[in-house]
């Protein structure tokens, strides 16, 4: 999506009214001092570019509760937009990523990698299957890379690739109830669980119907999410985001992601060779895990480095990468981290720095929380 995003306006402008307690009025576990009455919107950047997401509509807690147990409406402006038509898109499609797409449906929806000849991941991509042509959710940052790699490898092909970006616009509604959701307008798409490890539907809209269609979403009671929440969602389940746990110096096994993305029983395609040796070989030089941390409220910032030992001398031998409290696991950390191949099976006992303080974490599986299925 161009920047900013259509709903810019209306995201600043939106407050959540909290009930008014009379001064000196007694609640239990409040600090003394007035009581603020309306919560407003904060931004954060997404990336060095001028793209600006949502970070919370008020109040991060019930954003999170939102996501868990009912229904909720993520403004996806860091996400771009190809569209892909032609008698020969599946075929090019399948061709030119890890994923299977010859024995797809149409209406389905589906996660790949894009990858070069060197097997390094060029972007992790939702392709969703429509009548006439294959849509392409990325991140926004990535919609050059793709399209100058798609256009690369188009030869004799009836595909056409376009880049749809600056006049589409994704919403996001996410969480349990989240099929029942009422569209007023645009496309409406499913959001593979394993992609953010939620359930989830995805609407794409022309930019101008943008503000129409969140309207009737927030009418009907859906609540405005922000990347605090929904990052706290993601990574508790250790659901790996591309650009920021994992990029373009990766291979595809070194996400852990491969049950989601990678299918190993279709034909040819672009930096196969390499998958497959890798599959093959067992291991990759690194790749990401979830830690466990015991102790409360001890969260590893992202860039934190891991060592083998509690001294934390030494070469390091992996970094976190996301982390957040979780409150899934009573307010614990949940922390997903690149670590190399000597440290990364299940039970391994690594070290980091909080603060000052070094505190024991464990490895544990990526995805364990995550239900994966195909849709072919």
């Amino acid at each position: 999506m161009a920047f900013p995003s259509p709903l810019q306006a209306e995201l600043e402008a939106y407050q959540i009214t909290l009930p008014k307690v009379d001064e000196g009025a007694e609640r239990s576990g409040a600090a003394e001092g007035s009581h603020q009455e309306s919560m407003l919107a904060e931004f954060l950047p997404w990336g060095e570019s001028g793209c600006v997401v949502l970070a919370t509509a008020g109040i991060v807690e019930l954003e999170y509760a939102s996501i868990q147990k009912g229904s909720c409406v993520f403004d996806a402006s860091c996400r771009g937009t190809i569209e892909v038509t032609g008698e020969d898109r599946v075929e090019f499609m399948n061709r030119i990523s890890t994923q299977q797409f010859e024995k797809i449906n149409v209406g389905d929806s589906t996660i790949a990698f894009v990858v070069n000849r060197q097997g390094k991941i060029i972007s992790d991509v939702v392709v969703h299957v429509l009548e006439e042509r294959l849509v392409i959710d990325a991140d926004i940052h990535a919609i050059e890379d793709l399209l100058n790699h798609f256009n690369e490898y188009i030869v004799m092909e009836d595909v056409v690739v376009k880049d749809c970006t600056q006049t589409s616009h994704w919403l996001w509604c996410l969480g349990p109830d989240a099929d029942g959701v009422t569209v007023s307008c645009g496309e409406r798409m499913t959001l593979p669980n394993e992609f953010l490890g939620i359930q989830g539907v995805s609407i794409l809209l022309h930019v101008d119907e943008v503000v129409t269609c969140w309207k009737s979403l927030i009418e009907q009671g859906i609540r405005p999410v922000g990347w605090y929440a929904l990052n706290m969602s993601r990574v508790e389940r250790g659901a790996a985001m591309f650009l920021i746990d994992f990029d373009q110096s990766n291979l595809p096994h070194e996400s852990n992601l491969i049950p989601s993305r990678v299918r190993f029983d279709k034909g040819c395609y672009l930096g196969q060779e390499i998958v497959a040796r890798m599959e093959s070989l067992g291991k990759p030089k690194q790749k990401l895990v979830q830690l466990h941390i015991e102790d409360d409220d001890a969260l590893p910032i992202a860039g934190s480095q891991l060592w083998k030992d509690e001294t934390c001398s030494g070469t390091p031998v992996g970094v976190v990468t996301s982390s957040t409290l979780s409150p899934l696991r009573s307010g614990k950390s949940a922390v997903v981290a690149m670590v190399s191949k000597k440290c990364f099976s299940d039970g391994t006992e690594l070290f980091v720095y909080i603060g000052s303080e070094v505190y024991k974490t464990k490895v544990m599986p990526l995805t364990a929380d995550l239900e994966v299925s195909h849709d072919s």
